[in-house]
């Protein structure tokens, strides 16, 4: 759960307050149970409703007592055959997604992101090399990818012809806070029916109290090749407290 709808918010807040979480009976939802918080566990969340939770809410697995940290799509774009992106020119790293991480969203080590990409490749024998970038100096769609950087999962430079195709990567704060350092590693490259395996782990230097650019690049590179030799159907960037 993300946010909040009260049943009501008296002012000043006293007491415990009734709040309805989403899927819950009454108002017009569908069936479910209220939960309670005391005014002061309301009052931390925000006054507006739509606060998100903190970083630091946990969640109870089953019946046990085990808790966790929540997860879930910070970003995630999904694309029809009509709309699906396509590299901006040929012969170059050229950008096909591309998400900015706000600043200071690495800050304690444990925190982590999955990056997961998937799209077509045009049914001819030129080459082609689909890659996920992590930091970035710039990268916009439709344009070369910026220097520096660090290449978290790559295809390879391959000539497979007409197959879906996705690439996979996992990115993780370690260290002190504010060391910039991070692991990441590739976790799956699959073309058609081969499977590339999982990349060796790498360790980006990113600065965590500034933006992180993550980018999604094709290079169409064969001598005559068409830009709609790559095709970025679906992206998604999934975050772990």
């Amino acid at each position: 759960m993300t946010s909040i709808v009260p049943t009501n918010f008296p002012s000043p807040l006293t007491g415990k307050e009734t709040v309805r979480g989403f899927g819950v009976a009454g108002n017009g939802q569908p069936s479910g149970e209220d939960f309670y918080m005391t005014s002061a566990q309301i009052a931390a969340l925000g006054s507006t409703p739509s606060n998100p939770f903190p970083a630091t809410t946990s969640t109870t697995f089953g019946s046990g007592t085990g808790t966790f940290l929540e997860e879930g799509n910070i970003y995630r774009a999904a694309y029809l055959a009509a709309s699906a992106i396509n590299p901006g020119a040929t012969n170059a790293d050229n950008v096909l997604a591309v998400y900015s991480l706000p600043a200071n969203s690495f800050d304690v080590s444990g925190r982590g992101i999955s990056i997961t990409a998937s799209g077509l490749l045009g049914a001819n024998s030129h080459t082609k090399d689909i890659k996920i970038f992590f930091n970035p100096s710039t990268a916009v769609v439709g344009s070369t990818i910026g220097s520096g950087g660090t290449n978290v999962a790559d295809t390879g430079a391959q000539t497979w012809s007409g197959v879906g195709w996705e690439l996979s990567a996992n990115v993780f704060k370690v260290g002190a806070a504010g060391s910039n350092t991070q692991y990441a590693q590739e976790t799956g490259v699959i073309v058609g029916a081969t499977h590339g395996g999982v990349g060796v782990p790498v360790y980006p230097t990113a600065t965590e109290g500034a933006a992180i650019l993550i980018a999604v690049t094709g290079n169409c590179s064969t001598s005559g090749s068409a830009v709609t030799d790559i095709a970025l159907n679906f992206v998604e960037v999934n975050v772990m407290n």
